[in-house]
């Protein structure tokens, strides 16, 4: 099933960091190569048509497509007559484009583009920058790599953390962070400035202070810093229950 839409509108408000990007090489296309990497590794949505696997109300978590099993995403019928599989990099432009009781799924760029190859995808077509990709586009992006990774990992040994002056904020990062994490209830969070010194390697390490999924914050922080250069250096995070005593650095939460 297809809706009859009119031309997509285009605003100028990203409502996450992988839009971020998406805005960035729409005005620079020099840097759309990065926003399609990250793209296939970052969570994309859509919305299941009724009775396709994923559609089912309260039916929550990892699904696996049994044989023969098909899923069918609800699209949009373009103005030239072309039918479309609508896909948004946050889910909330896909409650605004299918209304409140909308069922949205997400998956991995790279397996959602993976299975609709040969179809047209209608990226972000409720207010936002809308790209319309045909299989050729799709091949094109799923051709990439995986986006680099632009940190260290975390190195062995002790770590001394220590507060920067203001004039020092990294203050890109952590508006990276703050709008990352803006749907988590972060009862506290710190920044500072790390240095393993059995490693000789110097980073950042953020402490975030919350009862929502240890897995969850990760996975949102990772998005959240993605694209980011952090020049070789160390970023590292840890992510615990509430209460104990204060953590050290830039008190972002």
């Amino acid at each position: 099933m297809t809706d009859a839409s009119p031309p997509p509108v285009f605003t100028d408000n990203p409502m996450n960091p992988l839009e971020v990007s998406l805005y960035e090489g729409m005005a620079d296309h020099t840097k759309m190569g990065l926003f399609e990497r990250l793209m296939l590794e970052n969570d994309l949505f859509a919305v299941p048509e009724p009775g396709s696997p994923g559609a089912t109300p309260g039916d929550d978590g990892a699904k696996v497509l049994n044989p023969g099993e098909q899923m069918i995403l609800r699209g949009l019928l373009l103005e030239d007559g072309r039918k479309t599989i609508a896909v948004f990099t946050d889910p909330r432009r896909a409650v605004m484009m299918f209304g409140d009781d909308t069922r949205v799924i997400a998956m991995k760029g790279r397996a959602l583009l993976g299975m609709f190859k040969g179809a047209t995808v209608l990226l972000n077509p409720a207010d936002g920058r809308a790209l319309i990709m045909g299989p050729d586009q799709i091949a094109a992006v799923l051709s990439h790599e995986a986006a680099p990774v632009t940190y260290a990992p975390r190195p062995t040994g002790s770590v001394e953390l220590t507060e920067l002056p203001v004039a020092q904020h990294p203050i890109v990062l952590i508006k990276r962070l703050l709008d990352g994490l803006a749907d988590v209830d972060i009862k506290a969070a710190w920044l500072a400035k790390a240095q393993w010194m059995e490693a000789a390697q110097i980073g950042w390490y953020l402490d975030i202070r919350t009862d929502a999924a240890s897995d969850e914050v990760h996975a949102l922080v990772t998005r959240a810093i993605s694209g980011l250069s952090f020049g070789g250096e160390v970023f590292d995070l840890s992510v615990t229950k509430p209460g104990g005593e204060d953590g050290i650095g830039i008190k972002i939460v």
